[in-house]
């Protein structure tokens, strides 16, 4: 298993979740719609170009986690 990036977990005006992935090699913040992400999809770091690619149980994890935020804040 290939460790996932770091990430957090942001939300809009409208409450949908945006993934902020750091990018390893420069630390950059890459903002992504979490629906717009997909399985090993290439996302590059829009500063330095690295590689960030979130596989499958990265997304999943980013999915529960923007699910736990919404009910904790009653979303």
């Amino acid at each position: 298993m290939k460790p996932q990036p770091s990430f957090d977990i942001d939300f809009d005006k409208r409450n949908n979740a945006t993934v902020v992935i750091a990018c390893a090699k420069c630390g950059h913040e890459n903002r992504h719609h979490l629906t717009s992400l997909s399985p090993d999809e290439d996302i590059l770091c829009s500063k330095c170009a690295t590689n960030i690619t979130m596989d499958l149980e990265g997304i999943n994890l980013a999915t529960r986690r923007a699910e736990e935020i919404r009910q904790a804040f009653g979303a």
